[in-house]
Formats: C-alpha cells, sequence, structure tokens
C-alpha cells in the first residue's frame, strides 16, 4: 500500500511538472546572495507556483550574458547597466526589473593605480559581460582603456591573482571581495564608476524583444514570483544562505554571505524603491551621459525598453482568444477588389497586384489564414458581391453612407488626394467650380461621385466603367475631365497617356482609404482593426516605393521665367543664410562672453545663480530628484598672492579649474563663485554620493604638482538641495560648511549636516 501511494504521487508530480513551461536565467557571476531571490523562489516553490520550470544557470568564462538572450539560448539574463552598447550600437533589450538601484561593481586595483587613466597598459582581469555590458566597461571606453593598450584576462572568481600580483585591477563586488580582502589586511585602492559620472543600477533582469511580446504572460509570472523570493531572502538570510552553502556548492563562511546580504539589503534601497522596481531615469541620463561621450552612434536613440511598457503596447495589438478561435474555425476570408485601379490595386492574370496587394498579405501573415481574391470585371461588380455577402472583405474602399448599410470601415491606412486629368491643352484649373456644364467622367460607385454632385452641382457628372474607360473618352474629346486620386490617375497618365493627357486640376477633397468588413460580422471588424493600426510606416513606404512613380504636372509658365525667378531666389536665400549665420555666431560669442569667467573660462556668478534656481524648480517638481552642491575654497590663497604675486595665483585658479574639469564629470556644473572660492552644481547626485565626489577630488587636487608652488590643497563644504527650500538657504548651509571644514584644520571635506 505504501508503495502504492509513492508510485501514485510520483506520477502526480510528474504530471504536474510536465505541465510547467521551461525557462532558463543566465547569472552574471557565480552562485551567491546576489541572486538569494532567485534562489529563495525556486526553492520555496513560488516558480512551481506560477507554472514556471526554472534553471537559473550558473557563470562561466566565455558567455555572453547579454549575446546568449537576444539569441534566445537564454529566456531570460541579469547585467549590471539598464543599457547594451554593442560596437556603437544599442541592443534592443527589454528590462523586467531592478533589484540593486545602485551597482555594486568596481575595481580594485593594485596601490598606485589610483586612477582611471593609471590601467592603461595594466592586466585587468573581469567576465567577458563586465568588460562589454556594465558600468565598467562604460568606464573603460570613457578612459580610452581598450585590450589594444592594456591587457583583459578572463575572471578567475578568486581574489589570489590579486593577491599575488598576477594582475593589476580585478573587477568586485563591494558585497563580496572586500570582505576577504580586508580580512586579509591586503592593501588596495578602489576605482568606482560612480565617482566619474557613471552612476548605474545592477541586478538588472532583461530578456529580448521578441520574448517578451510572444510571452508577456510567462514574463510577468516570473518576476511576481522573483519578486516574492527577495521577499523572503531579505527576510530569511540565514536560511537562505544555508541553502546557497548546502545546495549550490558556495564555499565562502556564513559570515562572507551575512555580510554580502547587508550589502545587498541596502542597495536595494527598499525604503525608495519597491523590490524590482524600475527606474527609467538612470537609464535616460545614462543614455545622455554616453551618447556625449561619444560612445554611442548619433542615430542611436532608445527604444521601449521597459517591459510593461511593451505589455501596455502589446495588449492593444494582439488578437483576443475568441477572435483566434473564430479564425481558426473560418479557414479562410474571401477579398473583392478593385480591378482596375492600379498603383493601388488591379487584377493581373487572375492575381491581386498593387500597395493593397502587399498590405493584405502582411495582414494574412499575422491572422494566420489565407486571405482569398474573388476576381471581379469592375468595381461595381465588387460592391454589389459584397453587398450580397459573397466576400467578406473590400481591401480598399472609401467610406459612404450608402455602403454602412452594408459594410464596417476600419480607420483609413491612406489618404490621397483627388484630382482632375484633362488633354494637354486645356489650362490649368484653380477650382473645377469654375466648369460649368463640362462632362467630368467619374467610375460608377466611386464614393467621389456622390461627393462632387453635390458640391459642384452645375458640373454635368458622367459615370464610366473604369479608368481606362474615363481617360479614353478625355483624349477623344468625350469627356472634358476625368477624376481619380493623384497615384492612380498620374500612374496610368505616365503609362498610357503621357503624350496626351496631364493633371490640371488638384481638389480639396481627399480619398480616405480604408478596408470594408461586412457589417453582419463584428468578429472579423475587429481583427482588421487591429491589423490597420499595427500598420507601419516602414510596410506603407516599402509598398509604396515599390508600386508608384507619381509625376504631376500643374501649369503652363515659361520653363525660362521660372529657372530665372528661382535663381534670384536662391541668391537672395543665400545671402540671407550667410548674414544669419554670421549675427548667430556673434550672438553665440556673446552669450558665451557674458556667462564665462573671464580668468578660469568656467561659468561666471550669473550663470551659476542661473543653474541653482533651474536645480532647486527641479528638486520641488520631482519627487526622486536628487541635486547636491560643493563649495570650494583654496587653503591658504592669500600666502601665495603675498609670497608670489597675484599673476601666479591666477596661474594656480587657472590650473585648479582644470583638474576639476578633467576630474568631475562632464554633466556637472562647474563656477567661480568669487576670488579664490568655486562652486559645483551635481545633479542626480544625493549627499552620500557628493561626499565621496568631494573627497576624491579633494585627494586629485593634493597629489596635482602645481608649477613654481609645488602642492596645494582645497577645503569643501558640500550639501543638498532640499525641497522647497530658498536657493540662498542651501548656499548659506553649504558655505556654513565650508567655513567648519576650514576651521578644522583644511584640506578636508564638511557636510552640511555636521553644522
Amino acid at each position: 500500500m505504501i508503495r502504492f501511494f509513492i508510485l501514485f504521487f510520483a506520477l502526480i508530480s510528474t504530471v504536474f511538472g510536465a505541465n510547467l513551461e521551461k525557462i532558463s536565467v543566465q547569472l552574471d557571476w557565480k552562485y551567491q546572495f546576489e541572486y538569494a531571490g532567485y534562489i529563495a523562489a525556486k526553492e520555496k516553490g513560488y516558480y512551481r507556483e506560477a507554472g514556471l520550470d526554472v534553471e537559473l544557470r550558473e557563470y562561466r568564462a566565455g558567455i555572453d550574458v547579454v549575446s546568449d538572450v537576444l539569441r534566445r539560448k537564454s529566456t531570460y539574463g541579469i547585467y549590471n547597466s539598464s543599457i547594451v552598447i554593442e560596437k556603437g550600437r544599442i541592443q534592443p533589450i527589454v528590462l523586467m526589473a531592478t533589484y540593486l538601484q545602485h551597482s555594486p561593481l568596481v575595481f580594485v586595483t593594485q596601490k598606485g593605480i589610483n586612477k582611471p587613466a593609471d590601467l592603461i597598459g595594466k592586466t585587468i582581469m573581469g567576465t567577458n559581460n563586465e568588460f562589454k555590458h556594465s558600468s565598467l566597461s562604460l568606464l573603460l571606453t570613457h578612459f580610452d582603456i581598450t585590450a589594444d593598450n592594456s591587457h583583459f584576462v578572463d575572471q578567475t572568481f578568486s581574489i589570489n591573482p590579486f593577491i599575488q600580483h598576477k594582475v593589476d585591477a580585478m573587477s568586485v563586488y563591494r558585497s563580496n571581495q572586500l570582505y576577504e580582502l580586508d580580512r586579509l589586511k591586503i592593501p588596495y585602492n578602489l576605482i568606482d564608476p560612480v565617482e566619474y559620472g557613471f552612476v548605474v543600477n545592477a541586478g538588472n533582469l532583461f530578456t529580448s524583444h521578441q520574448e517578451a511580446i510572444e510571452h508577456s504572460q510567462r514574463g510577468q509570472k516570473f518576476i511576481e514570483a522573483t519578486n516574492r523570493g527577495w521577499k523572503y531572502a531579505i527576510d530569511h538570510p540565514d536560511e537562505i544562505i544555508t541553502i546557497l552553502k548546502q545546495k549550490y556548492g558556495v564555499k565562502k563562511s556564513h559570515d562572507a554571505l551575512m555580510y554580502e546580504a547587508k550589502v545587498i539589503e541596502k542597495l536595494m534601497m527598499s525604503d525608495l524603491y519597491k523590490i524590482g522596481e524600475t527606474n527609467s531615469e538612470f537609464t535616460h541620463r545614462l543614455y545622455k551621459q554616453i551618447l556625449h561621450a561619444g560612445m554611442i552612434q548619433g542615430d542611436q536613440k532608445i527604444r521601449q525598453f521597459l517591459f510593461q511598457d511593451i505589455i501596455d503596447s502589446a495588449k492593444n495589438d494582439q488578437l483576443t482568444e475568441s477572435e483566434k478561435s473564430y479564425l481558426n474555425q473560418k479557414k479562410k476570408i474571401t477579398m473583392c477588389v478593385d480591378p482596375e485601379w492600379y498603383p493601388l490595386e488591379a487584377i493581373r492574370n487572375g492575381k491581386h497586384i498593387g500597395i493593397a496587394s502587399d498590405i493584405m498579405k502582411s495582414f494574412e501573415s499575422k491572422i494566420g489564414i489565407p486571405i482569398e481574391l474573388i476576381p471581379t470585371a469592375t468595381w461595381n461588380e465588387s460592391l454589389l458581391r459584397v453587398q450580397n455577402r459573397q466576400c467578406d472583405i473590400l481591401s480598399m474602399a472609401s467610406k459612404t453612407l450608402d455602403r454602412e448599410s452594408y459594410l464596417y470601415f476600419t480607420s483609413a491606412y491612406m489618404s490621397l488626394p483627388y484630382v482632375m486629368v484633362t488633354t494637354k491643352e486645356k489650362p490649368f484649373t484653380e477650382s473645377i467650380d469654375a466648369l460649368n456644364g463640362m462632362k467630368i467622367g467619374i467610375v460608377k460607385g466611386y464614393e467621389i461621385f456622390d461627393r462632387i454632385k453635390k458640391l459642384y452641382p452645375d458640373l454635368n457628372i458622367i459615370e464610366v466603367e473604369s479608368i481606362s474607360d474615363g481617360l479614353k473618352k478625355v483624349e477623344n474629346g468625350q469627356l472634358y475631365g476625368y477624376i481619380d486620386n493623384l497615384v492612380v490617375a498620374s500612374s496610368y497618365i505616365q503609362k498610357e497617356y503621357a503624350g496626351s493627357l496631364k493633371v490640371s486640376s488638384r481638389l480639396q477633397e481627399k480619398d480616405e482609404l480604408r478596408v470594408a468588413v461586412r457589417n453582419d460580422n463584428p468578429v472579423l471588424y475587429g481583427v482588421f482593426e487591429k491589423m490597420v493600426v499595427q500598420l507601419d510606416d516602414e510596410t506603407m513606404q516599402k509598398s509604396y516605393n515599390r508600386w508608384t512613380s507619381t509625376i504631376e504636372q500643374v501649369a503652363w509658365f515659361d520653363r525660362s521665367l521660372i529657372g530665372k525667378a528661382l535663381l534670384v531666389i536662391f541668391l537672395l536665400l543665400v545671402a540671407f543664410l550667410w548674414r544669419y549665420i554670421l549675427l548667430k555666431r556673434y550672438n553665440t560669442r556673446l552669450l558665451v562672453l557674458s556667462t564665462t569667467d573671464k580668468l578660469t573660462g568656467l561659468y561666471n556668478r550669473q550663470k551659476i545663480d542661473e543653474k541653482l534656481n533651474e536645480e532647486q524648480h527641479k528638486v520641488n517638481r520631482y519627487k526622486n530628484y536628487h541635486c547636491s552642491i560643493m563649495m570650494i575654497d583654496v587653503d591658504f590663497f592669500k600666502n601665495i598672492n603675498d609670497t608670489l604675486g597675484h599673476q601666479e595665483g591666477d596661474n594656480v585658479l587657472r590650473k585648479l579649474a582644470d583638474v576639476m574639469k578633467k576630474t568631475l564629470r562632464q554633466t556637472d556644473v562647474i563656477g567661480r563663485w568669487g576670488g579664490e572660492e568655486f562652486i559645483v552644481i551635481l545633479s542626480h547626485t544625493s549627499l552620500e554620493e557628493v561626499e565621496n565626489v568631494a573627497d576624491h577630488l579633494r585627494k586629485c587636487v593634493s597629489e596635482y604638482p602645481f608649477e613654481s608652488i609645488g602642492f596645494v590643497t582645497i577645503s569643501i563644504g558640500v550639501g543638498e538641495f532640499i525641497y522647497d527650500e530658498e536657493v540662498h538657504e542651501c548656499v548659506k548651509r553649504v558655505d556654513a560648511a565650508l567655513y567648519k571644514a576650514k576651521e578644522s584644520g583644511r584640506n578636508r571635506v564638511i557636510s552640511s549636516l555636521h553644522v
């Protein structure tokens, strides 16, 4: 009996397991607490409850996580930047969730390697993914550190090569290897991308566009289960650490993993962000930085990259289950067309050709069943067939009150102007209203027939069988003119009537072309409305270019006179543009002079005041926006002026301005506040971050050799903008911090919080 129950439950487990969707997640590092949420979701059964069988793939040397996901070798991947660049182009990834709001990824370097430029010619250890798709890769690219001028080696996932001085620098996580290096008392320096402006998030879960669109529900279930896993892991770190050590073979000590857990929890910033919340602001800011730095080609734009945005967009386009079921049962859709309306559409040798044929083929590929042509001899016959329910749709038709009694019309997918064709000797006509009593031909059944009769009651409108019939009657004098849309009329003139006919009038009316669906079939109408809404400009343009070549002749003016007039206009335009360019150049120079400090080339007090007000406005408007400022004073500057003269003092200020430009981010606003005082405005920067940046700047200045003087130090006060605070109050707080830094012995950074 016991054996029976064991077999029974094994069978049940197998059956339910077979219904689970198999997916894979490519990690970008070895198993550790960084992936605790995924491991908890797997081990606590959250993925299984969501109907998912998840394989967590540990990173191995040589794996390109992004490439594997885009080629669909893996369903999802994890990486450390919200923008992925490959050969100057942004890769089409979809960001699903972010679990570390600040990246812990940094370079650990040997003593003496203090800044990115020092890495040139050195041996640098990291993963292939980090060298291509992370904040470290952005840092290396920015400072032109490449495989040509430095030596990149694969990550061994051990600190031993660094301890043994086999590598000069290695990629590490603040949450991991630093614990061991500190425990072993190994000396090291850190190069953090944050200090050079590359503030990015990490622990990003991503997928391909194709996967996001085709399996959006699966992706949503995976995110929700993973979020549950992260909540559990943060609340039960000891349990997850035990699982990591016993089941996933992690050899780190319990204390090291607990240290990692605490750092990871801090980087998740759960007091500001929900677990897994994506932050598009980080991505757009990073895009501006890498574009400004020339790391991507100028034509590269951030497209839809958030998973939720793609889901919301796809919801409006996807066929419902009832629509899919209806199409499967229907098997095919019958279509009538205008047999003589080239290049929009026509029937040749029993086949549908023209722009409409391309559009219908694109729709056919999406709905999954064939659209079958019902041949007709005239447009009027096509209208009669669809009215008698012998055709399901008209591929291209205009909406009229009469037709709406038996047809539904989708949104318009083409809009073309109507024109009148006449023989060449006829004059160009501004308005056909002046052609009282003249015979004008229009194809029988065309929507424009009734409109023209109502708008121009004095015209003599004659019905013709087809466009060919109408144009022949114009050519032989039976009709004064023929009305059709520009594309069709021009095509026929070029191919058959180039020597005798021309377009001589352009009407105000337009031909709005739609798919028409029999109105006893609302489900089919819904399908085609979605198809039309999805129709993209590229598909339309490609088809238009393939089938058309339009020439419109509109006047009988003297060509030589027109040429002379155009030449005069051209010369006047050139003179105007040259004058405009000169004025713009002078105005630009005046603007620069009015906002620039003459001595240092930095922004002056006037421009800085303007920037301070702009940033305070942003802080007041955007809840999660951070901006900080630094006020900087040169220590003992009076002694320099008194002993070496004001000229040497000016040289020091100029050199200090250069050091700040090279050390700080390109997005930071640097200005001379007055005398030997400077101010720096750092957007998207919190108080904690600005303290690190300020201390880094202080060190760089103290190590810079000033000619004739030696070394100079600076004191810095830092502070962050506060919501609804007056700008002068913020400056006053930071100035007080600077004063305290000087009082406390100089060559130091003091926060306004400590004043």
